[in-house]
């Protein structure tokens, strides 16, 4: 059986799902692929289209993140640990934003369904707690149980992305070549990471394009640009 609860952030309303065991989803509500429950709003007509979005009049896939120095991404070490162009023009904009939100007194919690068994309860109580801490910028690793659904193909592709650090970008080539596969499977990796279920916790926002740029975002490039900014990286915008 699944659970759901709904939880306040900077970004909007966030919607938790669980099989009682682990997390299995983390959804922006509104977003396209958001599961359509009884008391939610359909999606928005923009979130059609997960390139679409405009930062100050500025289309964001036109913006490109400065990406930290690489190496060792996908690492032994970072394995393990999972167990699985120029100065930004609108400076801190974004981030002010979640910091100024996370933990305020409308960040209510609230489960979807009566009878919530208090074991997961309890893991929603976690995944609120670890959530706000990230969007103040005190948490850069998530502890929580995952329970993500999808193809084994989608599933190799997201465990490679949980080893991506915070603040730290990789290409959808890189992405494949973690999962172990070749570069040329680019196009089907980007498929399912834009498929992946879970949201922020398993960091698609820190893949981009080849050249730096956002490309897009199943939540909407305006939060991709503002976790990105959150995590420390600068970004600017670049001629079309």
């Amino acid at each position: 059986m699944a659970f759901y609860a709904q939880m306040s952030s900077g970004l909007g309303r966030i919607l938790l799902a669980s099989d009682g065991a682990g997390l299995t989803g983390l959804y922006f509500i509104g977003q396209k692929d958001c599961p359509p429950l009884d008391g939610l709003p359909p999606p928005a007509p923009q979130a059609k289209d997960p390139t679409a979005g405009l930062m100050s009049g500025v289309a964001i896939k036109n913006f490109k993140a400065r990406m930290a120095a690489g190496g060792g991404l996908f690492g032994p070490a970072n394995l393990a640990r999972t167990g699985a162009a120029g100065g930004a023009p609108f400076p801190g904009q974004a981030s002010r934003t979640l910091c100024g939100a996370a933990g305020g007194a409308h960040d209510a919690l609230t489960f979807m369904q009566d009878g919530t068994p208090h074991a997961v309860e309890a893991l929603f109580e976690r995944a609120q707690r670890e959530l706000r801490e990230y969007f103040r910028g005190e948490r850069k690793a998530f502890t929580l149980p995952l329970a993500a659904e999808g193809t084994d193909f989608q599933k190799k592709v997201w465990h490679a992305l949980l080893a991506i650090p915070y603040g730290q970008s990789v290409s959808y080539g890189e992405v494949a070549r973690a999962a172990g596969l070749t570069p040329r499977h680019g196009r089907p990796v980007g498929t399912a990471v834009g498929r992946n279920p879970i949201a922020i916790i398993i960091p698609c926002h820190r893949v981009l394009g080849g050249a730096g740029t956002l490309t897009g975002y199943s939540g909407g490039l305006e939060r991709k640009f503002a976790l990105l900014e959150l995590e420390g990286f600068s970004l600017g915008y670049r001629a079309s």
